[in-house]
């Protein structure tokens, strides 16, 4: 049963963040609305979230080596529901602004905190399909959360509706992690004390991590805005639009599920990679609001299960994982997603046009292909060189 609650507390986690993430691109207009600042401002305020994000991880590297997972479980979680809570109070774009910073900075180390318990507790194949399980979570989470918001806007609920529901799940892991024994075991603990090891090759996993973040979250928040943009669709087909990606990513997550436990990691990723640059082609080309609904699919589909399985795959080329390569995958992730509101908002107001900077992501997104077909050749050589 503790392996059982150990798995719930990882998945549930990444339902979590994505309940955070993913409802930024229907959430920006409210926010600029109530804040009477631009689009871009308020996309661009949700880039102190991303930063936050990014600031956890880095916290991440270190925080494992002196406090317990317990207490950095139960004590994050409850101070992150009290974050939310106070969204509701927040009057100004810095109050705002600091919040959203915060927010970001407790989830990511609850991320990361999710993702090593995983790795500790799971090895090979199995490790990779809980891996994946977690971004089927998120993206199943993508789903719920994004109909959530069309639904709370529509209905004009505050524009931190969603978020309030963010708060009860954190709730929830704090009583499930009350009962769970979150401490590794002393094989693991003192596998997690050897020297870490780091080569080229998961260093350069995480730069592929870092740009396909930034791909992805730009596609994300600009979505639903670029249907506005070149087909005039209102909130509720905006809002659809967004949801066929989620629907196509928890698709793509399961199906990755049951994949990587029957091919290799590196070539799940490559066969997703193709999808998401054939998907984004086809969504900027799309003549008309319902070929461009039917696309979200397809662009969704090609990120469902990336994120962990840049980390599943990065693991593959040390032979003992540790926190800090978990940390360091994730910071690299964040990065992404720290720049990304602004690097696609600064794209926007360049260009002028969310269509151009969504080709951009295009281009991001062949970038990272080329990336992880090469570092699969460096995979392959190196497991060649090993039994000499």
């Amino acid at each position: 049963m503790n392996r059982i609650r150990l798995a719930a507390i990882g998945i549930i986690a990444a339902f979590l963040m994505s309940g955070f993430v993913n409802p930024i691109g229907l959430i920006s207009e409210p926010v600029s609305v109530a804040f009477g600042i631009s689009i871009t401002s308020a996309v661009s305020a949700f880039g102190y979230f991303t930063v936050g994000v990014f600031a956890g991880y880095v916290i991440s590297f270190y925080i494992f080596d002196y406090l317990s997972f317990r207490v950095v479980v139960i004590v994050g979680y409850l101070l992150l529901a009290a974050g939310i809570a106070f969204l509701y109070l927040v009057s100004t774009t810095l109050s705002l602004s600091i919040v959203l910073f915060c927010l970001g900075t407790l989830a990511s180390v609850e991320g990361c905190g999710a993702g090593t318990l995983i790795s500790l507790n799971w090895q090979g194949r199995p490790r990779q399909v809980m891996l994946i399980a977690q971004d089927a979570m998120f993206n199943g989470g993508g789903i719920v959360f994004t109909a959530l918001t069309t639904w709370f806007i529509a209905s004009e609920f505050h524009w931190a509706s969603t978020y309030s529901v963010v708060g009860i799940l954190a709730v929830i892991l704090v009583g499930v992690s009350f009962v769970t024994n979150l401490e590794p075991t002393h094989e693991q603990t003192e596998h997690s004390g050897m020297v870490t090891q780091w080569n080229p090759g998961i260093i350069l996993v995480g730069v592929s991590m870092a740009m396909f973040m930034t791909a992805k979250i730009s596609i994300f928040i600009w979505a639903p805005q670029f249907a506005v943009e070149k087909f005039d669709a209102d909130i509720i087909s905006s809002g659809t639009l967004l949801t066929n990606v989620f629907v196509g990513a928890f698709s793509g997550s399961l199906i990755g599920t049951w994949l990587v436990s029957r091919i290799r990691i590196a070539y799940f990723l490559i066969m997703m990679l193709m999808i998401g640059t054939t998907g984004m082609w086809l969504l900027l080309s799309a003549p008309d609001l319902d070929s461009a609904i039917l696309t979200a699919f397809l662009v969704g589909a090609s990120v469902g299960a990336t994120y962990n399985g840049y980390t599943a795959f990065a693991l593959t080329f040390v032979t003992q994982p540790t926190h800090k390569h978990i940390a360091y995958i994730l910071t690299t992730g964040g990065i992404g997603s720290a720049l990304a509101p602004w690097i696609s908002s600064a794209g926007v107001e360049f260009y002028g046009s969310i269509a151009d900077t969504l080709f951009a992501c295009f281009v991001l997104q062949l970038l990272v292909l080329t990336n992880v077909v090469l570092l699969n050749f460096y995979h392959s050589r190196l497991s060649h060189r090993q039994p000499a």
